[in-house]
């Protein structure tokens, strides 16, 4: 019964590593982290987008009142004051010299805004040239990750099929056991008796557990629940 699940750990365990060797590729590296890249810089458009719509909408509402106060500047200028009484003099002059400070502050408000919204355009294009440049490493690392995939496909299948006809020989309950850690991504699951200790995690076991292992052939770890057995 142990024989047919080990002989099945072992070839299973030729497919672990070509799935770990698969994760672990450059190619697979490159796709993650280009991914993330992408992302991030989409986020980034979306972000400068959003900012400069209000700056934009800033600057049209300053150029809009700018060109309202030149006007009313412009017409104060052209108003006769002939016949103006000394009081009306003074008004006017305090209505113009608030206009051209009102003028002068807006003017620098639109500049401070023009020159932000010629940061956020310029910032725009890097972060857009850069997510194009990492889509474009992405679209290269994916076309090497499915070449490592198709080369290692008629192995992975090889494997597979023999796992298949091993299956049938071993113990169903243990394979409902194997399966579920395997899914788990634990490997290996049946493990030898190393000394006094687990052969997966190396936690040491109590005497009456060893004696319980005697007498059944096989124990589950109490820390890392791997079954243990003993070599003959």
């Amino acid at each position: 019964m142990l024989e047919a699940i080990l002989e099945y750990q072992q070839k299973d365990g030729q497919l672990v590593t070509i799935e770990r060797e698969i994760i672990d590729s450059k190619a697979k590296k490159v796709v993650n982290q280009m991914f993330g890249l992408v992302k991030n810089a989409q986020q980034k458009l979306v972000v400068i987008e959003h900012n400069a719509n209000i700056l934009i909408s800033e600057f049209n509402e300053l150029s809009a009142t700018f060109e309202k106060e030149s006007k009313d500047v412009e017409n104060f200028t052209k108003q006769k004051i002939e016949g103006v009484s000394p009081e009306d003099l003074v008004n006017y002059e305090k209505k113009v010299n608030e206009a051209n400070v009102n003028l002068l502050l807006l003017e620098k408000n639109i500049s401070r805004l023009s020159n932000s919204i010629s940061d956020i355009l310029k910032n725009f294009e890097k972060t857009k040239n850069e997510g194009i440049q990492a889509k474009q490493r992405y679209t290269q690392g994916m076309d090497a990750y499915n070449n490592l995939l198709e080369s290692k496909q008629p192995i992975i299948k090889k494997l597979k099929k023999e796992l298949a006809e091993l299956e049938k020989k071993a113990d169903a309950k243990l394979m409902s056991k194997y399966k579920k850690m395997r899914d788990d991504k634990k490997f290996p699951i049946f493990v030898p008796l190393l000394g006094h200790s687990c052969g997966g995690c190396s936690m040491e076991l109590a005497t009456s557990q060893i004696n319980k292992l005697d007498e059944n052939g096989m124990l589950e770890c109490e820390n890392c629940h791997r079954i243990i057995y003993k070599n003959k």
